[in-house]
Order: structure tokens, then C-alpha cells, then sequence
């Protein structure tokens, strides 16, 4: 956390306790209160689960247009023209966009028909089959959980934070070890995870489906995050993808592109 401090430039002991606090602080209430907004104004609309698929659809419509487009474009203009670029990007491209997208994996579970029929906090199942996917959902959630926080603490709150693509990215050298010597994007699919245990633990079809976008949405993330990475750090990126698979974590040693069948970065 502190060197994330340093980037925004923060000093004084006080101060930086108070800021790193207001974070986390702010990350949490911010991710819960969007996703508690869209689900309140679905059900004040009497969305029905079609509509809040869309909803979520949106979303991650616009979130891919800041994600491969916007925050490339922005990135450049700080670091050419602000003297503190990583604080104008933290402030204007990065928490909102990390507060959106985790947001929605929340959406399982706080969306307007689970609102409606108040199935957004865990309750006693009525069923087998509900007991089973409660049991499979709490289950879920402490999977999600230990592998957020193993992501979380292997990379660290900077590079989490996009730190290393301000402050000396020639510098880079991405992380391999902990659940990042297994699949290249851990803390994104744990937040999926999360949805789905959500989505269990609600035991409605509206979160199924839910997460069953954010799923697929999960597959072209993926994608996307190779290839804006390939971009801003080069052949330190791409031989890490090459390295290291995208989801499923089969290997762990050094192939050749032709052996991996994965595409150099100029193709991601």
C-alpha cells in the first residue's frame, strides 16, 4: 500500500494512514453502494431478469470501451502533461473503473428481482436441491475468498493499482509467483467466483444468469488485458503469456510460442 501512497504522492504519517484507510474504506462502500443503486432502480422499474442481464451487459459495454480504449489514450496524456500522472489517473480512470467492474460481481446477488423477492441475503433453504447449492455457494464464496486474498498479496496493493504503468514501467517484470505462476488474471476470476457463490447462495435464476454473463465476459476480459499489457510493457508481458496459462492452470515452465500455440502479443 505505500508505494501506492508514493505514487499519489501523499506524505506525512498521519495523512498516509488516513488515505490508505479511505481507500479500502471507499472501495468497499463504492463497489456495494453501485451495485445496491442498480438493483434498486431495477426493481423500483420492475425489471424482470431479462432486463437485468441487459443491464449488466451495458455495463460491461461501457467498461470495455474505458478498458481497451479510454484509459490507453489517457495514460499517454498524463504522463505527457501532468506532473503527477498517477495521482490524476488514480483519481480519474482507476477507481472508478476497478469500484465498476468488481461491482458487478456483485450482481448476482443484488439485482431488482432478487430485490423484489427478497432473496439478496443468504436464507434457510426450502429444498434438497436449495440446500445443496447453499452449501456449494458457501463453499464457493471461501474459495473466492482465499484466492482474492492470495492474488491481492502477491501482487500488492501498487501494482494491483496500476502503479508500474506510471512509475517506471521500463522497470517491469511481471509476477510469477503465488497463484500468478498458475493463470495470468487470478484476482479478476475470483471476483467471477464471487458471483457465482452469489448467485448460489440467492438460489434464483436471475443470478444465475448473472453470472453466467460475467463468466463469459470473464473469457473476452482476458483477452483484453493480454493485449493492453502486451501494449504498455512489450516482450516482458508476452513472454509471460507464454508462460503461463490464461485460466486453466496446466503448466508452469517456459514454452516456445509454436509449442504454447499461444500468439505474440502483436496478435493478442
Amino acid at each position: 500500500m505505500w508505494d501506492l501512497l508514493d505514487a499519489l504522492v501523499v506524505t506525512g504519517r498521519r495523512t498516509r494512514l488516513v488515505v490508505a484507510a479511505s481507500i479500502w474504506l471507499g472501495f468497499g462502500l463504492a463497489m456495494v453502494g453501485l451495485a445496491a443503486a442498480e438493483a434498486g432502480l431495477e426493481a423500483w422499474r420492475r425489471a424482470g431478469p431479462t432486463a437485468t442481464v441487459f443491464v449488466v451487459m451495458a455495463v460491461w459495454v461501457v467498461w470495455t470501451l474505458w478498458h481497451s480504449v479510454l484509459f490507453a489514450r489517457h495514460r499517454e496524456q498524463y504522463l505527457a502533461t501532468q506532473r503527477h500522472p498517477y495521482r490524476r489517473a488514480f483519481l480519474v480512470d482507476i477507481f472508478p473503473s476497478i469500484t465498476i467492474g468488481f461491482s458487478q460481481m456483485l450482481r448476482s446477488v443484488w439485482n431488482g428481482p432478487n430485490l423484489r423477492a427478497g432473496r439478496v441475503f443468504p436464507h434457510f433453504p426450502a429444498s434438497t436441491s436449495e440446500a445443496f447449492a447453499v452449501t456449494v455457494g458457501w463453499v464457493t464464496a471461501i474459495g473466492a475468498f482465499a484466492l482474492f486474498l492470495a492474488a491481492w498479496r502477491t501482487l500488492g496493493a501498487s501494482k494491483v493499482g496500476f502503479v508500474s504503468e506510471f512509475v517506471e514501467p521500463e522497470h517491469f517484470q511481471p509476477v510469477r509467483s503465488g497463484p500468478y505462476g498458475y493463470v495470468r488474471h487470478p484476482l479478476f476470476w475470483s471476483g467471477i467466483a464471487t458471483c457465482w457463490a452469489g448467485a448460489l447462495l440467492s438460489a434464483t435464476a436471475t443470478g444465475v444468469a448473472v453470472a453466467a454473463v460475467n463468466t463469459g465476459y470473464g473469457l473476452i476480459y482476458n483477452r483484453l488485458e493480454d493485449r493492453r499489457l502486451a501494449r504498455v510493457f512489450g516482450d516482458r508481458y508476452a513472454s509471460y503469456a507464454r508462460e503461463v496459462p490464461r485460466i486453466v492452470p496446466v503448466r508452469r515452465s517456459p514454452v516456445s510460442p509454436a509449442d504454447s500455440g499461444e500468439a505474440t502479443y502483436d496478435r493478442l
